[in-house]
């Protein structure tokens, strides 16, 4: 896959400029305002892989320009020869270690340094999703203009000495020339591994659809004659020709002084490359795409709203990659897939791009409509802005991308005593309250969406694993939206919304929030609980297990305080913690523990452990905690216990 993509004077790129794309994940989505680059980004890998023309910046016709991938390949995926795998691994290896690190002067050039700082802080994510210097190859490798190889800011000594160690070059211009011709073969297996399709939002999807075009061929791993040579091969074409040939000698000799032959001495044969072309022309190019109504009517594609010919093209896209394509190295990029489509639709235009993720290395998304956020479960949003003639890109995960939004405008404000640009703020807080809303009211329960509003994102990792019947049954999505307070924000906001269409209602949403030593409380409508709840989780002790109830501190208890980490299995609990025993001081974990109650009762820590376990968890900058929730997940089984408070969730969910 593509991690990232640094360009010079590509179109409105104009000053060098680096747009991280993935941490590792498959679905890939570029936002922003108009006119920022996002189908630039797009377009500028149509011209890596399909040799589309190279667009310069129009302020700039002299200076250096290019487009440098940098790619991440999974070792062993592409065949390279001994000498090439040797010159990878050398070039990737000095990569990895500069930018898994903070970039010093004099080993980076000091006019990169920041755009190093920027790789060294989209790469420390990507170990999240099991990448490793050990597993992948990490390959910047761009093209100029003309077409000739470029490493972007790949090109200090470092890296040079790396490609060509015993290099004669008097010069650094010569070295770097001589480092191209021995990445020359490393570029076009790269270009040959992979295939690229690009559907622009302003493309004519009549003609995308056409069997004769590039686009469908690529996405059907072979071209319309190899698919006719495999049903008519060259062997009964030839018999074919014998045949005819045989009957036009016959036919001659029943004419008394005249035969059929062809103007010169050599009678030739049917060519299968002309019988090929013949039969696509007539059988091909007739059929059009048309879509089946339920009326029994079958309508053109030129008889289809706008919206409806986005969802024709992204339908027949899925079919022909789930039932027909053989390898996995397609990467799909589309320029506003929500685009004309009303709302109510848009949903399914992002679950099916979330669904090709599966059979595709990458697909890349730029959109418009960031309701599709919370929908994904897997996935990262890269916010492409534009201020001060410069660009700027910073990029999050979906899993908790409020939390990161959060986080990265904390650390902006610091940095530039200013805010993130508004749209992401607001934008994405607007549109994820409208995505819901439509979700739910969705005319066919079984096409509703259903809920579950949590705090962070270590939650998330519990609920899913606990809820994992639900989120592939009834389309349930887990949301961290970073605070207690962010949840009772979202409740507020549903609570106004859902009282206006409370009779149309099919899917539900379930808010869940600690109980902490601030007390946080608020009011909910008990008209609403069959659809909207929420609920404080706190720990029982005539129980010995946390309970669930409503957010009104008024009549429910205030203490002990709970976190989601005191609510879990006991049992589970100590066998994930074991793992952290040592290496940060829990030596009061008892490993023979077999106690299932709650975490806080089956621990049973004095005040001076309960310090240290919480010190634990807050480490990293809350790091920790998501460390352990994936530690945590491993130890569930069938036979442990799953928590009370979880079954009443379930129970939620369930309910006819």
């Amino acid at each position: 896959m593509i991690l990232g993509i640094l360009y010079r004077n590509y179109k409105s790129f104009k000053n060098i400029t680096y747009i991280p794309i993935s941490n590792g994940d498959k679905f890939c989505s570029l936002i922003g305002r108009n006119g920022v680059g996002k189908s630039s980004v797009l377009e500028s890998l149509d011209v890596f892989f399909n040799k589309r023309s190279f667009n310069r910046n129009i302020n700039n016709n002299r200076d250096e320009a290019y487009i440098t991938p940098i790619f991440c390949i999974k070792k062993e995926s592409i065949e390279f020869s001994e000498d090439e795998k040797s010159l990878v691994e050398k070039y990737s290896s000095v990569v990895w270690d500069i930018i898994s690190k903070e970039p010093t002067t004099p080993t980076i050039n000091y006019n990169y340094i920041e755009l190093f700082k920027a790789l060294n802080k989209h790469f420390v994510s990507i170990a999240d999703n099991n990448i490793t210097e050990e597993s992948h190859y990490i390959i910047p490798i761009g093209l100029n203009p003309d077409r000739v190889i470029n490493f972007g800011i790949f090109r200090d000594l470092v890296f040079l000495e790396a490609l060509t160690p015993d290099t004669e070059a008097s010069t650094t211009d010569a070295r770097v020339a001589e480092a191209c011709d021995k990445l020359a073969p490393i570029l076009t297996k790269i270009e040959s591994y992979y295939q690229y399709v690009y559907i622009p939002k302003d493309v004519e999807p009549e003609k995308i659809v056409q069997f004769e075009t590039k686009e469908i061929q690529t996405l059907l791993g072979k071209n319309l004659e190899k698919i006719v040579s495999d049903l008519l091969s060259k062997d009964t074409i030839q018999e074919i020709s014998t045949g005819l040939k045989a009957f036009i000698e016959n036919l001659s000799r029943t004419i008394t002084g005249y035969k059929f032959k062809h103007p010169s001495s050599y009678q030739p044969n049917l060519k299968p490359d002309k019988i090929y072309s013949l039969i696509i022309d007539d059988f091909f190019s007739t059929r059009e795409l048309h879509k089946e109504s339920k009326d029994g009517k079958e309508l053109s594609l030129k008889q289809l709203s706008s919206g409806e010919k986005q969802q024709a093209i992204l339908n027949l896209v899925y079919s022909i990659i789930k039932n027909y394509r053989k390898n996995n190295n397609l990467i799909i990029a589309v320029d506003e897939p929500e685009s004309s489509l009303h709302i109510s639709a848009c949903y399914n235009q992002f679950e099916r791009l979330n669904e090709l993720s599966l059979y595709c290395p990458q697909i890349l998304v730029t959109s418009h409509w960031y309701g599709f956020i919370p929908a994904m479960l897997n996935g990262t949003i890269t916010n492409i802005c534009f201020d001060n003639h410069n660009h700027t890109a910073y990029i999050f995960n979906i899993r908790k991308y409020r939390e990161e939004i959060k986080l990265e405008n904390k650390e902006y404000r610091q940095e530039l005593h200013t805010e993130l640009p508004i749209d992401v703020m607001l934008k994405g807080s607007n549109d994820f309250i409208q995505s819901v809303l439509m979700s739910v009211i969705n005319k066919d329960e079984g096409e509703a969406y259903n809920w579950l509003i949590c705090e962070g994102s270590s939650d998330k990792i519990y609920l899913d694993a606990y809820l994992s019947d639900l989120v592939q049954n009834k389309k349930l999505r887990v949301i961290p939206v970073c605070s207690a307070s962010e949840v009772k924000n979202t409740y507020n906001r549903l609570k106004v919304l859902f009282e206006e269409v409370k009779n149309i209602l099919h899917g539900r949403v379930f808010l869940l929030i600690d109980t902490d030593a601030q007390s946080f409380a608020f009011e909910t409508d008990p008209s609403l609980e069959q659809y909207l709840r929420a609920r404080r989780i706190v720990n029982c002790e005539d129980i010995r297990h946390a309970k669930l109830v409503k957010t009104d501190l008024a009549t429910n208890p205030k203490a002990p305080n709970t976190d989601i980490e005191d609510a879990l299995n006991g049992k589970t609990t100590v066998r994930a913690l074991s793992y952290f025993k040592e290496e940060y001081d829990l030596t009061f974990v008892d490993e023979e523990c077999d106690d299932e109650s709650s975490s806080y009762y089956a621990l049973d820590l004095r005040h001076s452990d309960k310090t240290k376990l919480d010190n634990f968890f807050n480490a990293n900058h809350g790091d920790n905690k998501v460390m352990f929730a994936n530690k945590y997940i491993e130890h569930i089984h069938e036979e442990t216990q799953t928590p009370p408070w979880i079954d009443e969730i379930k129970t939620f969910f369930y309910i006819d």
